[in-house]
């Protein structure tokens, strides 16, 4: 723990860009309450192991969490600590915060870590852009709205796969300006090829498309037959027949079992007090129009 401590103090001090001094501060604070060893007594530890286990975890909750949304230089100083295992490595590299009491702005800017990695620059350049027209987008609305209105801006992310052999980055926006919007950003890598993979990539034939797009439509319908405040716009004349339309680029994601989940942004097939739906499409259901060596991938996901 200490050697530890004083690695991050070292790579910090090398740096220009200082850790705020009240959340060094609280790091200090944590370090000091950690109980040095003794040989006590079995009752003596029963008593101090519940001060070593919150004072661990609020040290780790600091280094592993609040320090990198804060710091640019603790954030690059950790990624240099070995991880176990071929484990995609993802920290907040920069946060754009404005805040008053009709506007704000909240984003927070992934970065996938693996210098000379091709795959990872694509997302993190992809990600950047997003990222910066959302931040100049908040600053435009701003001038122009002032104080005759509301608007606001959020982004942050998720790793929902990190395995051996598959890496799903998630991103989340929501944006409120008068109406409000929420949509995602999937980022997907496979580890055993060393590719960005898209639903496109996946699929053998255009039978795949067509399987999810009946599968998601038959949910829908079923969903509403027993719900009756739940409503989709499929098969619905105002909309027709295509509301549901699954193409290359569609987001997606695997879940644990393995089967393929298919989002849907805000009012892109429901309205808006529905969210954004996610629809489950099991494996067996696709199996026979995936490429084989993805069906391989996803097993090991």
């Amino acid at each position: 723990m200490h050697d530890f401590d004083k690695y991050i103090k070292d790579r910090a001090a090398q740096d220009s860009i200082e850790i705020p001094a009240p959340v060094k501060a609280r790091i200090e604070q944590v370090l000091a309450d950690l109980p040095e060893k003794s040989p006590a007594v079995c009752a003596r530890h029963t008593r101090v192991f519940p001060r070593i286990a919150a004072a661990a975890a609020g040290f780790v909750f600091i280094t592993l969490f609040l320090l990198p949304n804060i710091s640019a230089a603790y954030g690059q100083a950790l990624q240099q600590v070995p991880v176990i295992g071929d484990i995609v490595r993802v920290v907040t590299i920069r946060n754009y915060f404005y805040a008053d009491d009709k506007h704000e702005m909240d984003i927070d800017v992934p970065k996938l870590e693996d210098a000379g990695n091709a795959a990872f620059d694509s997302i993190n350049e992809d990600v950047k852009t997003l990222t910066d027209a959302l931040m100049h987008r908040f600053y435009d609305d701003l001038a122009s709205i002032g104080d005759n209105g509301h608007s606001s801006v959020y982004v942050d992310y998720e790793t929902i796969t990190n395995s051996d052999g598959w890496f799903t980055l998630k991103l989340r926006v929501h944006e409120a300006a008068g109406s409000s919007n929420t949509y995602y950003k999937y980022y997907h890598f496979n580890k055993r090829t060393g590719e960005i993979v898209t639903l496109g990539d996946m699929a053998a034939n255009d039978g795949f498309y067509d399987a999810v797009q009946q599968e998601i439509e038959k949910q829908m319908l079923e969903a509403m037959e027993k719900d009756s405040d739940l409503k989709y716009w499929v098969q619905d004349s105002t909309f027709g027949n295509d509301i549901v339309s699954i193409h290359a680029e569609h987001n997606f994601y695997w879940n644990e079992n393995g089967d393929l989940v298919i989002p849907f942004d805000k009012y892109e097939v429901a309205p808006g007090y529905m969210g954004t739906p996610e629809f489950t499409i099991e494996k067996n259901v696709i199996a026979n129009f995936l490429l084989p060596e993805f069906a391989d991938a996803i097993s090991a996901s």
